[in-house]
């Protein structure tokens, strides 16, 4: 079942970054920003509304695993597939390639990132890269910058910067999902500003929260009483996951 895509500001820009890889000389883009910014859910609805293929990195990914997982992604099967894809050279062609979606680029090092380079250059595939600031760092890094310069330059200006939601945006893709249009405004600010100023990933969690105090105490209408309650559940959580 496709997630459902609210189209935020960000997964507008998104969209547009990855229209922009697709017909690119150099098909690589990135998505960038702090940690619940929306990074991920940007990188779902470029998948679902551009018939990407997402993978998602893990922490010591090594390049002959990243390109296993690329070469079942675009469905290459049975014995020898790493090999199969590195030598499937194809000129570049915008009407056939095909475009991966990377998340958690951050945890890949410099030689699994040059792999997407010789694969964008090479075999007519397109990449959007996601990560947080600790993938960026990557291409200033004195231990890693040299390595990356070519990929560096073939990424270019194809990149956003998620960044939290502003007070309208939290309403009207996570508030009017959840509740309804009859919020009070005052009750939509204090959400907002709960959230972090408008973190996507915090307001999800609160909103999600707030549900299920209403239900349980049998209510249809999110009042400041149940907002309150909610933050204090979420930040007696987040104490308990810092001792953990």
């Amino acid at each position: 079942m496709a997630r459902q895509i609210r189209e935020t500001k960000t997964v507008k820009e998104a969209l547009l970054i990855a229209d922009a890889v697709m017909q690119a000389t150099h098909p690589i883009g990135e998505i960038v920003g702090p940690p619940g910014t929306g990074k991920t859910f940007c990188g779902i609805a470029v998948a679902q509304r551009r018939g990407g293929m997402r993978l998602v990195a893990w922490e010591g990914m090594t390049r002959h695993q990243l390109a296993a997982e690329v070469a079942r992604a675009i469905g290459l099967e049975g014995p020898g597939v790493v090999d199969r894809l590195l030598k499937s050279r194809a000129e570049p062609d915008p009407d056939t390639r095909r475009l991966i979606v990377l998340d958690e680029a951050n945890k890949l090092g410099w030689r699994a990132l040059e792999l997407v380079r010789y694969l964008s250059d090479e075999c007519n595939l397109a990449f959007l890269l996601i990560g947080t600031e600790m993938y960026t760092r990557k291409f200033t890094d004195g231990r890693t910058r040299d390595m990356l310069l070519q990929l560096g330059s073939r990424i270019g200006a194809k990149r956003i910067t998620t960044r939290h939601m502003d007070r309208a945006e939290t309403v009207a893709h996570v508030m009017f999902p959840k509740f309804g249009k009859d919020i009070d405004k005052e009750v939509a600010t204090v959400f907002w500003q709960y959230a972090r100023r408008g973190n996507f990933r915090e307001a999800v969690e609160l909103a999600d929260e707030c549900l299920r105090i209403m239900q349980t105490n049998n209510m249809q209408t999110l009042t400041p009483a149940v907002l309150e309650l909610a933050q204090k559940w979420m930040a007696n959580r987040l104490v308990a996951g810092s001792d953990a």
